[in-house]
């Protein structure tokens, strides 16, 4: 019986491993802050950002940004970004970003998919993990999303 548990358990996990699917995009921003600094060493910024992106569908498009940058007097940073992007197709998405980090020029925080044409309606409510760099004012960042088999469905025929 024990065999039969730990057979069935393997098989499960197979077949949950098997079925796995991730969207995967790469995305490049030039990005401008503006920024108040306070006298008690806090900081308060507006974030935009204009660039372009890649997926792992071979899709492609465009990335406008913009939010809010809060740093304290420790350089603890607090992001929150908006970004709207728009397909090679001209379905668009919108998605927020959030990032609690010591320092601005890198960090890893989650982003959510908030509203979309096209196939991207399909991902409202993803969540996603991402890594970000900059270097002389440009973002170098890279997401991560788990996907269903629909969704995967879905961008695989947003040609």
């Amino acid at each position: 019986m024990t065999k039969l548990l730990k057979i069935l358990a393997l098989i499960i996990i197979f077949t949950k491993t098997a079925n796995s699917y991730e969207l995967i995009s790469n995305s490049h921003l030039k990005v401008v802050l503006k920024t108040y600094a306070l006298p008690d060493g806090n900081k308060f910024s507006i974030y935009q950002g204009e660039g372009t992106w890649t997926d792992n569908y071979g899709n492609y498009g465009t990335n406008t940004c913009r939010g809010v940058v809060k740093t304290d007097d420790l350089n603890k940073i607090d992001l929150e970004i908006m970004c709207e992007g728009s397909d090679k197709n001209d379905y668009k998405n919108w998605s927020m970003t959030k990032r609690v980090s010591d320092n601005f020029e890198q960090g890893v925080g989650v982003s959510e998919y908030i509203e979309g044409t096209g196939v991207w309606k399909r991902l409202k409510g993803l969540k996603c993990n991402y890594a970000t760099s900059y270097k002389n004012n440009v973002s170098f960042t890279l997401e991560k999303c788990k996907i269903s088999e629909e969704q995967h469905k879905f961008l695989s025929s947003n040609e």
